[in-house]
């Protein structure tokens, strides 16, 4: 994807796959909640359905616009849409920071890494 369609924006992949956010994900405001939890009776995978607009990368810890090109990419946004509240910070670099460091493969992979547990403690 063109760099110039987003100036000043990573457009992003999901990596690891997609999961819906667990019920320990809080969100800062009910317009934000509804978008997060919608679900599709025609499209498991949020990035097939027309009708999602943004996704949140739990493990990540980052919010984005969904890209509808036919993959898992998707726009960072740092303020929630609705409500204007700053949205945390991507932790992406952190994640893979921490995962080379350990040295993980895909086979080795602690399974915190697959999940938000891995920001909540430290993982060996």
């Amino acid at each position: 994807m063109s760099s110039s369609l987003f100036p000043g924006r990573r457009v992003l992949a999901m990596p690891l796959g997609w999961k819906p956010p667990s019920a320990e994900a809080a969100f800062c405001c009910e317009a934000m909640t509804r978008a997060l939890e919608f679900h599709c009776d025609q499209h498991a995978d949020p990035f097939e359905c027309a009708d999602q607009l943004l996704i949140y990368n739990e493990v990540l810890d980052e919010f984005g616009i969904v890209v509808h090109d036919g993959g898992p990419s998707y726009v960072l946004i740092t303020h929630c849409p609705w409500c204007g509240t700053r949205l945390p910070e991507s932790q992406r670099d952190r994640w893979f920071d921490e995962v080379e460091a350990k040295e993980y493969t895909d086979e080795t992979l602690a399974p915190a890494y697959l999940s938000a547990e891995w920001r909540r403690k430290d993982v060996s």
